[in-house]
C-alpha cells in the first residue's frame, strides 16, 4: 500500500476509534482487496470524507463524493474472550 494511502487509513482509523469502533485491519484488508476503494480514498483529500456513526445498527462508515463504505459489526464473547466480526458495504451512488 502506498504510504500517502496507508496515512490516510490511519487517520480514517482515529475517526473510527473516536467513535468507539476498533477496525483498522478490516479497514486495510478492504484497501488491499478493493482497488477501486484504494483508488478513490487516494484521490481524496481527508477534509472531504463525510464520517457517520449509527449505533443502532453498529455501523460506522465514511462517504466520498459518489462512494459509501459501511462497516456493520457483530459483537460476542466466547471461551477466549470478547470477539467482534465486521462486513464491509459498499455502496456507489
Amino acid at each position: 500500500m502506498e504510504e500517502k494511502l496507508t496515512k490516510l487509513m490511519l487517520r480514517i482509523n482515529e475517526e473510527f476509534q473516536k467513535r468507539g469502533y476498533e477496525i483498522k485491519d478490516d479497514l486495510q484488508e478492504l484497501l488491499e482487496t478493493n482497488e477501486m476503494i484504494a483508488e478513490e480514498l487516494s484521490k481524496t483529500k481527508f477534509k472531504k470524507i463525510e464520517f457517520f456513526d449509527i449505533k443502532e445498527e453498529d455501523s460506522v462508515g465514511f462517504t466520498l463524493e459518489d462512494l459509501q463504505v459501511s462497516f456493520y459489526l457483530e459483537y460476542g464473547e466466547d471461551e477466549e474472550g470478547p470477539w467482534y466480526e465486521a462486513t464491509a458495504e459498499i455502496v456507489s451512488f
